[in-house]
């Protein structure tokens, strides 16, 4: 009889973890090597560009129809050879012209696999608003070394602020030209299915969606949620003639199955269809007590008469980037209260956040510093997080905004219940240390959104200030 023992759970782990860091120097290395020959793959393009270009200026071709041509007849022959659409390589020779012109640091950095396509795409994209090649080399001393600490969806409300300090035009003048183009449309797909597109100001559009997102949370919470569906043939609630499951076979309703992202669905088209989300049921009161939320961050000189535009103190929505002072100044009129953030001069770090109700400055100083969860890569909004201690308050972890930080669910547990180790330094940034040992530095996304000089806005390590008076 042959004895068979497990392996503790420790060591097993151990072992699990001993293995991953064995594969996780290849799976660096091949990022490294993917984005070297995407960059190889831009100076190509570039190059076929410049031929046509020449080919254009040689032949003396003015109108543009003849010299459209010539960029066709390259991008189709690329095409055939990748099997792919000839306008996607027509659009990409263009982007990797520009990318190759205006943006050399960045196709260095992706060259040496510091960053990645993505964030290429986000620097580039943004900074389209830019008119001239010296303001965009700028423009891109001032994001590049952001972009190679964090991910590409952490960069883009960054590049969208720094791009705003060299543009041409301002953005309430883009905003008010934008507003003419806001529209909603609609897109059949497969199997009885289209997709509804609404193009609407930034804000009203991020409000819908945190409304939406409220309430589907609220009926997923509510266990007796089993109200009257738009849809019943598709909700195992229900019977086929519409009737709930349970008055129709006498047995107890099926449970509701559906995802958050079925369940928004379902309540933005009762929302739309009826006016109530009545394909959910919601607690008495429940419904009104729901409102959108938005985190804007307002210079006050902008409330302040007819201050002039100023693109290095932008009013920005969280998550998404600058708006226009226009709806700044309406939401200010209508917000029951507001956080005042005091920054540093130069470096833009939160030094305070301040109200009458000391009980919530912590809290209020978190949200503004923090915006999501702080585990690298991670934006789950900040109201949707936990506040963790990052040394253990069972353990004697103060209870200080030097010791605290926002995490998701997941990396909350992650962090308590994995190898994972986090350890806050100055100004909230955090030092987080794999099971293989590497670490990865987090710092707030606020350091940089209020940064006022681009030296200081990607700036790594700049020395400490005065915590927060609490």
């Amino acid at each position: 009889m042959q004895n068979s023992t497990s392996l503790p759970s420790d060591e097993a782990a151990a072992r699990a973890i001993d293995r991953i860091a064995e594969v996780l120097p290849d799976l660096i290395g091949v990022r490294e090597q993917v984005a070297r020959l995407q960059a190889l793959e831009a100076r190509l393009l570039a190059q076929t560009d410049g031929i046509v270009a020449d080919w254009v200026a040689d032949a003396g071709l003015q109108r543009r129809s003849e010299a459209e041509m010539p960029h066709r007849i390259a991008a189709t022959e690329i095409a055939a050879a990748w099997r792919v659409s000839d306008r996607t390589v027509q659009r990409q020779m263009g982007e990797a012209a520009t990318l190759v012109t205006d943006y050399p640091g960045t196709l260095a950095s992706l060259e040496a696999g510091r960053i990645s396509l993505a964030h290429v795409r986000v620097i580039v994209a943004n900074g389209a608003i830019i008119a001239t090649h010296e303001l965009r080399a700028e423009y891109e001393d001032a994001v590049l070394p952001y972009a190679e600490t964090e991910a590409a969806t952490r960069l883009a409300p960054i590049c969208r602020r720094r791009a705003e300090w060299y543009a041409d035009v301002t953005l309430d003048e883009r905003h008010q030209q934008a507003r003419q183009r806001r529209t909603v449309s609609v897109t059949d797909l497969d199997d009885g299915m289209a997709e509804l597109i609404a193009v609407l100001p930034a804000t009203l559009a991020h409000g819908a969606y945190d409304r939406i997102s409220q309430i589907a949370r609220l009926a997923q919470a509510t266990p007796s949620a089993c109200g009257e569906s738009l849809f019943p043939e598709a909700d195992p609630r229900f019977a086929v003639d519409g009737t709930p499951q349970a008055e129709a076979d006498g047995t107890p309703a099926a449970a509701d199955t559906r995802t958050l992202n079925e369940v928004r669905a379902d309540v933005l088209a009762d929302l739309l269809l009826t006016g109530l989300p009545s394909s959910v049921t919601v607690p008495d009161g429940g419904l009104h007590a729901i409102h959108a939320t938005v985190q804007v961050t307002v210079p006050v000189l902008t409330l302040i008469g007819e201050a002039a535009a100023d693109p290095f103190d932008a009013t920005m929505l969280a998550g998404h980037g600058p708006i226009d002072t226009a709806t700044a100044a309406a939401l200010a009129a209508i917000a029951p209260g507001w956080d005042r953030i005091l920054t540093h001069p130069i470096t833009g770090s939160i030094l305070a956040v301040d109200r009458y109700r000391p009980s919530e400055q912590m809290r209020r100083h978190l949200r503004a510093r923090d915006e999501h969860c702080r585990f690298p890569a991670c934006r789950v909004p900040a109201r949707r997080c936990d506040i963790d201690h990052n040394i253990d308050y069972a353990d004697g972890g103060p209870t200080d905004t030097r010791y605290l930080s926002h995490f998701c669910r997941r990396h909350h547990t992650t962090k308590h219940h994995s190898p994972w180790r986090v350890r806050q330094l100055a100004r909230g940034v955090l030092e987080w240390t794999s099971p293989t040992g590497r670490v990865y530095i987090d710092r707030p996304v606020s350091e940089v959104a209020f940064a006022t000089f681009p030296a200081e806005a990607g700036a790594i390590c700049t020395p400490a200030f005065d915590p927060a008076p609490f």
